[in-house]
């Protein structure tokens, strides 16, 4: 509290800023490529409020729906830079992780029939996506990208504490929660099925955002070798992760059963070595354990670790998006992308 109340000078100067930079994006018009629809999957807050498992689900659901989406992402902690990278046409990914990042690689492995496309230079990737045939594209992590011009607005929220402090520095947000006005639809995510989250909604509303709100979560498919065959639950494990929320993952793992004897976290997106890899094998084959992961790490192992993993006591717990009360976002995205 000592330190948020140290800070908050310097967030009002970064809230004189984003709305300085916010006023001038209003007066540009926004490029719209080839009319292509473009649906923006974004939030508020830095760190992770699963953006990138609701744009997979926002994905599946517009190949249900018989588009060709293509998911375009800045690519974060790959070395793609501007781009634009073609990681999949739909048929699996064409680079590894260290170049398109861990969560594209993950998109495009686990999502058939979605391009992927990756680079910082939005426009340039979306023109790319068009190139490749996408009718439609879903944008990861948009919201701030206001160069682009988008058919539907969804921000994310954490549905625990959705303006988590206030403004950075001295909280989590990199917009104010009136920047919700340029939403067309407000998903709280980290909610299992019975949590109505009426307090977060309520201070949504007391926002001014008069939107479709949506409740949202995640849940567990089950434990998978490393070449992706199933597995039983381990009774008990030694899991590492490098993710945003590493006790949440812990809290699934438990949910599923799983005793963690240890947890080793890293930072989000860390870049595993070999070194640190077969060190991690060691300590668990020591003490006689299998490890657990998350996909998203499995992802950027697999460029250091190679065919090691499938002969290593290593399990990946697989997670998907799941939206509680889905209709009210169905019907935005028919409507975004006819």
């Amino acid at each position: 509290m000592r330190a948020a109340s140290l800070l908050a000078p310097l967030s009002a100067v970064y809230g004189l800023a984003i709305r300085a930079r916010n006023a001038i994006l209003d007066r540009k018009a926004p490029v719209n490529v080839d009319g292509i629809p473009v649906v923006s999957i974004g939030n508020l807050a830095v760190g992770g409020t699963g953006k990138t498992p609701l744009a997979a689900w926002v994905a599946r659901r517009l190949v249900q729906e018989r588009k060709l989406p293509a998911i375009v992402s800045r690519g974060y902690g790959g070395s793609a830079g501007p781009g634009p990278v073609v990681v999949s046409t739909g048929e699996g990914p064409r680079v590894d992780a260290r170049v398109c990042g861990d969560e594209p690689y993950l998109l495009a492995k686990t999502l058939p029939g979605t391009i992927v496309v990756v680079g910082s230079d939005r426009v340039a990737g979306v023109r790319a996506a068009a190139a490749a045939g996408a009718h439609c594209v879903v944008l990861d992590d948009g919201f701030q990208h206001r160069r682009l011009h988008r058919d539907l607005d969804v921000v994310l929220l954490d549905g625990r504490d959705p303006f988590d402090g206030g403004l950075l520095p001295a909280g989590k947000l990199r917009e104010p929660p009136g920047a919700l006005a340029r939403a067309g639809l407000v998903v709280l995510t980290r909610l299992g099925a019975s949590d109505r989250a009426a307090e977060a909604e309520a201070a949504v509303r007391a926002a001014g955002f008069r939107g479709p709100i949506v409740r949202a979560g995640h849940r567990a498919v089950g434990f998978f070798g490393a070449a992706g065959e199933a597995r039983p639950v381990p009774p008990r494990a030694l899991a590492f992760c490098g993710i945003g929320d590493p006790g949440l993952f812990a809290d699934d793992l438990a949910a599923a059963g799983v005793r963690v004897e240890r947890l080793r976290a890293f930072r989000d997106h860390h870049a595993y070595s070999a070194a640190r890899w077969l060190a991690l094998r060691a300590e668990a084959e020591a003490i006689g354990i299998p490890l657990v992961t998350t996909e998203k790490d499995l992802s950027r192992l697999e460029s250091v670790a190679g065919e090691s993993l499938l002969d290593a006591p290593l399990l990946v717990l697989r997670v998907e998006a799941v939206v509680w009360n889905e209709g009210p976002l169905l019907a935005a995205l028919r409507k975004a992308v006819p």
